[in-house]
């Protein structure tokens, strides 16, 4: 199964309605698509490991959710814990995004259309800034201790990415 990540800042009047939305283009493209709060994602790697992951654990049944979209969230959250997971979802407002759609080439490229009118463009809220910062150290438990001790807050994404792994090891 391919995956392709939208990346960009929309603003949301209903969530949803906007589920909805996204729900319509996934199935008459038979796709899945699940929609991240950009702020809660550490780095591109962050998606690509958890994405790879929670398909993964479906192909080898070892899946927490019967739902291929919400295994992704407790990949990225880190967590069996579903409300945890589920916080890495939309809300209502001006935010940024990731749209992580997975199928085939075909399907996918189809969506992609559709998505792309959807949310304005923007690569860059995949990257670890420091506006990020509290929130993923707040979201996967990380101390200054730790910062400090892997050589600053650059790392962040890389202790994000351990938790990940421990997760994996441990679900």
């Amino acid at each position: 199964m391919l995956h392709e990540i939208l990346a960009g800042r929309i603003t949301i009047k209903s969530v949803d309605a906007f589920l909805q939305e996204i729900n319509a283009i996934a199935g008459s493209n038979n796709v899945i698509i699940q929609a991240v709060d950009a702020k809660k994602v550490a780095d591109r790697q962050h998606v690509e490991t958890a994405v790879r992951r929670a398909v993964r654990s479906f192909a080898e049944h070892r899946n927490v959710a019967n739902d291929l979209g919400v295994e992704i969230l407790l990949h990225l959250s880190a967590s069996r814990q579903i409300q945890k997971a589920l916080s890495m979802g939309v809300r209502e407002g001006a935010m940024e995004v990731l749209l992580i759609v997975l199928g085939t080439a075909k399907s996918i490229q189809a969506s992609r259309r559709k998505l792309a009118g959807l949310l304005t463009a923007d690569p860059h809220v995949l990257d670890f800034r420091r506006e990020k910062r509290e929130q993923l150290m707040t979201m996967f438990s990380i101390t200054e201790q730790e910062i400090n001790a892997v050589g600053g807050d650059d790392r962040i994404p890389e202790l994000v990415r351990e938790r990940l792994a421990l997760f994996d090891a441990f679900k």
